[in-house]
């Protein structure tokens, strides 16, 4: 045998190994066919009422979901300690969008949600016969069983609130 054909055996030898063709199998300790992919371990938290991840949505709103929405459209939404104006008879949440608020305001059913905005002036944003109080633009948004005012003057932030929270209902996978 000479000596080019030994060196091409040794070197074919060689790639049969490390692609997993040799006696072992499964290459080196260090291959990636060695080593297992990894699982991650089990959750052993509780998920809390606020917790993004409890948020289990079967197409309705609730406030983690707008929470998750805006948090995905890239919003930092800070939840206010005082509660939205009280437009409607459903408790409102504000939250800040940087120099914008929010006030959102989820109904138990979307015809709830209908009924209470047929009850308002909607080009004001308030209540029929009362002047507005929003202390800057305001705008509408609704969406099945939501309703948010969102208090901004920034076409853009507009824009891209009504975007997140009227591009569909929110599932449990959102």
């Amino acid at each position: 045998m000479s000596e080019t054909s030994t060196i091409s055996l040794a070197l074919l030898a060689a790639v049969a190994i490390a692609c997993g063709g040799g006696e072992g199998g499964g290459g080196t300790p260090d291959s990636p066919a060695a080593v297992p992919p990894a699982v991650p371990p089990p959750s052993t938290t509780t998920a809390t009422p606020g917790d993004s991840a409890a948020c289990v949505s079967a197409g309705a709103w609730e406030p983690c979901s707008v929470e998750k929405r805006l948090t995905d459209a890239g919003f930092v939404p800070l939840k206010q300690e005082t509660p939205a104006a009280a437009l409607f008879r459903v408790e409102g949440i504000e939250y800040a969008l940087g120099p914008a608020r929010l006030h959102v305001y989820v109904f138990p059913s979307a015809a709830e949600r209908a009924t209470a905005v047929a009850a308002i002036d909607t080009v004001a944003i308030a209540r029929r016969g009362t002047p507005a109080a929003w202390g800057g633009p305001a705008w509408l948004i609704t969406s099945n069983n939501l309703v948010a005012v969102l208090v901004s003057d920034n076409a853009r932030l507009v824009e891209r609130v009504q975007l997140a929270l009227t591009a569909g209902l929110p599932s449990a996978s959102d």
